[in-house]
């Protein structure tokens, strides 16, 4: 006669912290969502509860006032991107991690959270608190332009990193701007349209500052100063 032995599944207690986290992570999306679909004003603590499923007394756990939260919610986002770029735009540099860094450029401007993101940094031009606390998080947003400068540099082997920055920024608005249109618009055809102009643009810069860079590189450190 045989016995067949049931192993029973072993329920494994999560941590107060792994449960923590579990919650702050779903205000964080709850937030993000409604941020993107609704804007600032509709992002209250109340709501963002709701949207989560999470009682007022862990959402106070967690977040005691509204712009502990939007801090946190920027915080994430701008992590995120930062780890977005990181995992696309980390190969060898060259030419075709410089055009890459178009289509990723997009993604992360058309990410719901970026959306998101710029609704809070508009509203913390009426709001003291959250400008005050936004300040570090816009520091590190200009270092991620100025890294994204770098990285361009090097693909063209050139060594002139401030016209990168101007590019950087340039490319960042043009995109960002689209992003809203096409949320309001939806008017995929135009932005494709358009993000290709950009794309031409941004070549066309490409060609242009190597070309210079080789021209005077080729001319005698004499004829360099003369023409600086």
């Amino acid at each position: 006669m045989t016995h067949k032995h049931t192993k029973k599944a072993v329920h494994v207690r999560r941590t107060n912290a792994e449960r923590s986290a579990t919650t702050r992570g779903k205000l964080i999306d709850a937030a993000i969502d409604i941020l993107y679909r609704s804007g600032h004003a509709a992002a209250t603590t109340i709501e963002v509860a709701k949207r989560a499923r999470v009682s007022r007394g862990a959402m106070l756990h967690q977040f005691p006032t509204r712009v502990d939260m939007l801090l946190a919610v920027a915080r994430h986002i701008i992590e995120e991107q930062k780890r977005h770029r990181r995992e696309r735009l980390g190969g060898e540099p060259g030419l075709k991690r410089f055009h890459a860094a178009a289509d990723v450029s997009w993604e992360v401007h058309s990410h719901p959270g970026a959306i998101a993101l710029l609704e809070i940094l508009m509203a913390s031009r009426n709001d003291r608190d959250l400008r005050k606390g936004l300040a570090p998080f816009v520091a590190d947003w200009m270092e991620m332009r100025h890294a994204a400068a770098v990285r361009m540099a090097e693909d063209l082997n050139v060594s002139e990193t401030p016209v990168f920055e101007t590019l950087v920024a340039f490319q960042q608005a043009v995109l960002r701007g689209l992003a809203i249109e096409l949320m309001f618009l939806n008017n995929p055809q135009t932005i494709d349209q358009a993000r290709r102009l950009l794309a031409e643009y941004t070549e066309f810069f490409a060609e242009r500052t190597m070309r210079e860079t080789r021209n005077t590189q080729s001319r005698s450190p004499l004829l360099r100063s003369v023409g600086s």
